[in-house]
């Protein structure tokens, strides 16, 4: 369920053009001065893409979240765009009610 609200809100951000994808984007993002930072991961992710995404999360002090029930191609969908594995929030009202739902735990 706290997925489904996830990718419903990543669905907001496609809409209002406020998220980033991409190596170089997701990096630019990380060091950007947003105050509430959150990315999400496919769960299908590769296993080097996810631990540097995560590693550059830590040292930049940003919430991450791995999709656990959804893939690349779930997360593509509720962009509208091809193969996106990691995307980041770049809308501050956005991003700060992701993270409020993975801080909240509860229900997948």
């Amino acid at each position: 369920m706290k997925e489904k609200k996830i990718l419903n809100l990543l669905g907001f951000a496609s809409r209002s053009r406020s998220f980033i994808y991409g190596k170089d984007g997701i990096r630019s993002y990380l060091r950007g001065t947003n105050r509430h930072k959150i990315v999400v991961i496919a769960s299908d992710t590769g296993e080097s893409v996810k631990e540097d995404t995560i590693k550059r999360c830590k040292s930049h002090n940003a919430y991450y979240y791995v999709l656990r029930n959804h893939n690349k191609e779930d997360l593509s969908n509720a962009l509208g765009k091809l193969e996106i594995s990691v995307v980041g929030v770049e809308d501050e009202n956005l991003a700060k009610g992701i993270i409020d739902l993975v801080k909240s735990g509860g229900e997948n």
